[in-house]
């Protein structure tokens, strides 16, 4: 869907020429009609094939990249055969090259002409795409790996690549630089990376405590091969002391090894260790949390200094929050926090606090808890993780007497939960409550613009399938809101869920509401949308069916149509 630029489109307008692109183009077409007699004229022609005359003259002329991008942005749809036949008769010069090779459409084959001969500073544009590189290519980097720009190699790293990069790269410290480097969102990488690491060093060097502090201190300025690496580890005639080791590669070792080593370490070192090897890196949280992941799961003993990393650290697991509880009140009350609606630390934090004994008043004893900890231990004593309580005693005890809020966000993820108390539940956690049960998310839904990231809250939903995408847009109030979110989600890939033209089953099931109603509805029902949609406080359907109304003022002869039939 193209807009004009001539002038800044309202949040309503947006939403509906979004909902436009969704239609059939007969629909399409019709809609665009009435849009425009209202003064929206916003949405484009289709696209078409751009004319090639005179546009290689003024690629060739572009004198800078950016110049050369405002050339090729005039191209809806470039003929790509034509400019791999201009490349053929006189190739285009680096500038043109670095332009069009950045296209996300441009052919595999063009992209093979325009890097032969190879021309690395030409390769680093292929990160613009937005979209996976071609294999050929990012070997051909790695292989000239100091000519590269590094933000070239953090986008090609992935789980399928990782590991052949490792192992063909000529520089490891040169890679390794690469992966530290100041991208945003590519910490999954980053942990993909030094997990791949340690995995080929576990082939290779098993439970070798000397091999590993060995390797964990080379590797990451190692100026070689990785074979390289090994080979020099091997002839390395004296251990190498723990404190230079890198915690990032020696979190990898196998657990006897790595509870061994941490066990021989005092706190001051490995303080020192965290400032050298992760807090200088901007993935530092990501990295801290794998350290602490591998902790837990080596069996190393807590200690303070871990619940304190466990604390400062934002993406802190909750298989670490509850093995270091206990050893620091500030992490000892952010989990008690936490525990009001992370039902796996929940859990966890319940498993290690037993109730002392039987409860012979379930209800009672469950008000009588201080805290949702104490609930859920109480609740999984009794009940077991996933049986239900007597709900009717609950709701009849809430009406008499509110229960406290702590309890209401444990029994939140229990099945069967009444929507008489998912409306009870704290206003500011509902939001992140609101994956837990159908009620809690039919309650969430129903003032989602009165919460902060009302996009996060319709994610946490769908995320937990709690209910479907056919309910959601019939519960969902006001229907801006929802629309809002749809139009929000990534466009279809190969690896799309749905099997509907618009790769995501919540969009599929709109477009197909929004045909119905279009079909369906007299002249006048896209302008009617328009102006009902800043303000309409009901559900989609519910809009739908009111902008197509016979009643409101927006009805009139379609454009085109013969009022005299």
């Amino acid at each position: 869907m193209e807009f004009d630029s001539s002038r800044r489109l309202t949040a309503a307008e947006r939403l509906v020429c979004w909902t436009v692109s969704l239609l059939a183009p007969d629909l399409r077409s019709v809609a665009q009609a009435e849009l425009r007699a209202e003064g929206l004229d916003v949405i484009g022609p289709p696209a078409v094939t751009a004319p090639t005359d005179g546009l290689s003259g003024r690629l060739r002329s572009a004198a800078t990249v950016l110049d050369g991008d405002a050339v090729l942005s005039e191209m809806r749809k470039a003929d790509w055969a034509v400019l791999a036949a201009e490349h053929r008769r006189e190739p285009f010069g680096r500038v043109q090259r670095r332009a069009l090779i950045a296209r996300p459409d441009c052919p595999d084959a063009l992209t093979t002409a325009l890097l032969t001969p190879w021309d690395s500073f030409v390769a680093g544009r292929l990160v613009a795409r937005g979209r996976g590189v071609p294999r050929w290519t990012w070997q051909a980097a790695l292989a000239r790996i100091g000519e590269v720009r590094p933000s070239f190699l953090r986008q090609v790293l992935s789980d399928e690549t990782v590991e052949e990069m490792i192992l063909t790269t000529p520089r490891l410290d040169l890679l390794v630089r690469a992966v530290d480097g100041y991208d945003h969102n590519h910490h999954r990488e980053t942990r993909a990376f030094w997990e791949c690491v340690g995995g080929l060093l576990r082939r290779r060097l098993g439970a070798d405590r000397s091999g590993w502090t060995a390797a964990a201190a080379a590797l990451p300025s190692h100026p070689g091969t990785f074979a390289n690496l090994l080979r020099r580890i091997g002839k390395t005639p004296t251990p190498v002391p723990a404190e230079q080791a890198d915690l990032r590669i020696l979190a990898q070792a196998p657990d006897a090894v790595l509870a061994e080593v941490v066990a021989h370490l005092p706190d001051v070192l490995l303080t020192h260790m965290e400032r050298r090897d992760l807090h200088p890196r901007r993935t530092r949280e990501h990295l801290i949390s794998m350290v602490l992941d591998r902790f837990v799961a080596a069996g190393i003993p807590p200690r303070g200094l871990f619940a304190r990393w466990v604390y400062y650290t934002v993406w802190r697991t909750p298989a670490a929050r509850s093995w270091a509880h206990g050893l620091d009140p500030l992490l000892d009350e952010a989990n008690k926090r936490s525990a009001a609606y992370d039902v796996t630390l929940r859990r966890l934090l319940a498993a290690g606090s037993p109730p002392s004994g039987a409860a012979s008043d379930l209800v009672g004893a469950l008000r009588a808890c201080t805290d949702p900890i104490e609930s859920e231990a109480l609740l999984t004593s009794v009940l077991g993780e996933n049986g239900s309580p007597p709900w009717r005693e609950l709701i009849d005890t809430h009406r008499d007497a509110a229960l406290p809020p702590h309890l209401l966000c444990t029994l939140a993820a229990r099945e069967g939960f009444p929507e008489t108390l998912a409306r009870a539940l704290p206003a500011d956690l509902l939001p992140l409550l609101a994956g837990q049960s159908p009620a809690a998310a039919r309650v969430a839904v129903t003032a989602p613009h009165r919460i902060y990231d009302s996009q996060g809250l319709f994610h946490r939903i769908r995320a937990a399938r709690v209910v479907t995408d056919e309910e959601l847009p019939a519960m969902s109030r006001p229907a801006r809101e929802i629309l809002r979110y749809a139009s929000t989600l990534p466009a279809p890939t190969s690896s799309s869920s749905s099997d509907g033209e618009h790769g995501d089953d919540l969009i599929d099931h709109c477009a197909r509401l929004f045909d119905t109603a279009a079909r369906s509805a007299p002249a006048g029902f896209w302008p009617a949308l328009l102006k009902l949609l800043p303000a309409f406080e009901g559900t989609l359907p519910e809009l739908l069916d009111a902008a197509a109304a016979p009643s409101h003022p927006s009805h009139a002869q379609r454009p085109g149509d013969n009022a005299d039939g």
